[in-house]
């Protein structure tokens, strides 16, 4: 192998990396607002139902 082709591995595996990390707590941080909107509706829901 020569050296180019070295180099370019040595920058593009760790900057792939940290864009799958950014990729994978992005989307574990909108799951998380899901769920969290789940709830809300959920207890308005039977809040509405308690009340009736």
């Amino acid at each position: 192998m020569d050296r180019g082709w070295i180099q370019f591995l040595l920058v593009v595996v760790p900057v792939l990396s940290l864009i799958g990390s950014w990729l994978a707590l992005r989307t574990m941080a909108g799951r998380r607002e899901d769920r969290v909107d789940v709830r809300k509706a959920r207890s308005k829901v039977q809040s509405k139902a308690e009340s009736e």
